[in-house]
């Protein structure tokens, strides 16, 4: 019945985010790879090209032909890419990888969020859907929170760094009953557009600029969520560089999932004790203030909850701006239009890349390897 879809959503977010390689994605291009930093970057800037081209278009898709069979097939695609980075050495054959990466990624984005809320509106539960959004986060941060500490350990059993590629094998394993439980899910009716692709994606982008409050909400999302993003990819060499082993590092990872799923889990007595505004004001200045500090202080007890608040941050705003951007959102066009919001993250994203990656590089010159 429709209403397994819930339920069916959780799973699937929980096992789309058992990525045993996130805490040593870092040290996988460093010490496996023997890939600077410059290199790292051009691949992920690669990778976020296919990401900002294919945004709009895998949207029409899910709006199109389904968005069950457009996220289920996006994690198989992702699962490939995974196998990929686990079964190669070779840098050069990671950019075939993460075009079909960047392929499932963005048949997932939108169509994700699209599914879950539909569900609600059939389930006349729309009202509530910040609040199933935020079980939704907690349910992936779950995943995350428990195969961070095995990935960094498994990294670390023997032979430093020859086990680092097992973590990419793990997580593709887990994407296979991910994608699983997203073709269980039961579509809700809805009246699909007749308009054509090239349409669509231009409807999609100007719907979000027709509004002046989506426009808020949209532009609102897209800068914090895109700035807070480089925590996943600087707590790493910042922490190891305050003398943190590798071995620990998921356990560091899976506590500050572990905190932001606890803040999205309570966000609506959160948001009694502030108010909406605040909230999002609050998330907003203290991951800046917290990535200016780490500049000028390197030790780990001021970097690891300093990175506990930045995720924290990121993670409790996003459940109430998606409610806010999918209230202003027609059913029949809801995954082109939030794909178009994560086109425009995306796109600013890559615009970062470049000064990150520098200041990055700097950073790392600066503080010498400590553990």
């Amino acid at each position: 019945m429709i209403r397994h879809n819930i339920v069916k959503g959780y799973a699937a977010a929980f096992l789309k985010n058992l990525q045993f390689f996130g805490p040593v994605a870092v040290p996988y291009f460093s010490d496996w790879l023997r890939v600077d930093y410059t290199r790292m970057f051009i691949l992920q800037a690669w990778f976020l090209f296919w990401v900002f081209t294919l945004e709009i278009p895998t949207g029409i898709v899910a709006d199109k032909f389904g968005r069950t069979i457009s996220v289920a097939t996006g994690c198989l695609l992702f699962m490939v890419d995974l196998l990929m980075f686990g079964l190669t050495n070779s840098y050069y054959l990671l950019f075939p990888a993460e075009f079909l990466g960047a392929v499932g990624m963005t048949l997932t984005s939108g169509a994700e969020q699209a599914l879950l809320y539909d569900t609600l509106i059939a389930l006349k539960q729309e009202e509530r859907a910040r609040i199933y959004f935020s079980r939704y986060e907690a349910a992936g941060t779950l995943g995350l929170l428990i195969s961070f500490p095995i990935g960094s350990s498994v990294a670390a059993l023997r032979n430093y760094p020859s086990l680092l590629p097992m973590t990419f094998i793990l997580t593709a394993v887990a994407a296979l009953p991910a994608a699983g439980f997203f073709f269980w899910m039961r579509e809700p009716a809805r009246t699909k557009p007749r308009e054509g692709f090239i349409k669509m994606g231009v409807q999609g982008l100007r719907t979000l600029f027709a509004h002046r409050r989506l426009r808020v909400y949209v532009l609102n999302a897209v800068s914090i969520s895109a700035l807070t993003f480089f925590a996943f990819w600087f707590y790493q060499p910042a922490l190891r560089r305050a003398g943190l082993a590798v071995t620990f590092l998921g356990h560091v990872g899976a506590g500050f999932n572990l905190f932001s799923a606890v803040l999205p889990a309570n966000l609506g007595a959160i948001e009694k004790a502030l108010s909406i505004r605040r909230l999002l004001l609050y998330t907003a200045l203290v991951p800046a203030g917290l990535f200016v500090s780490l500049g000028f202080i390197h030790r780990l007890e001021f970097a690891i909850p300093a990175f506990f608040l930045i995720v924290g941050c990121k993670m409790l705003r996003m459940p109430v701006l998606n409610d806010f951007i999918n209230r202003h959102v027609n059913s029949e066009n809801r995954a082109t239009v939030i794909s178009s919001v994560s086109l425009l993250e995306r796109f600013l994203m890559f615009l970062l890349y470049p000064v990150v990656g520098r200041t990055t590089a700097r950073y790392l010159r600066c503080r010498p390897l400590r553990g």
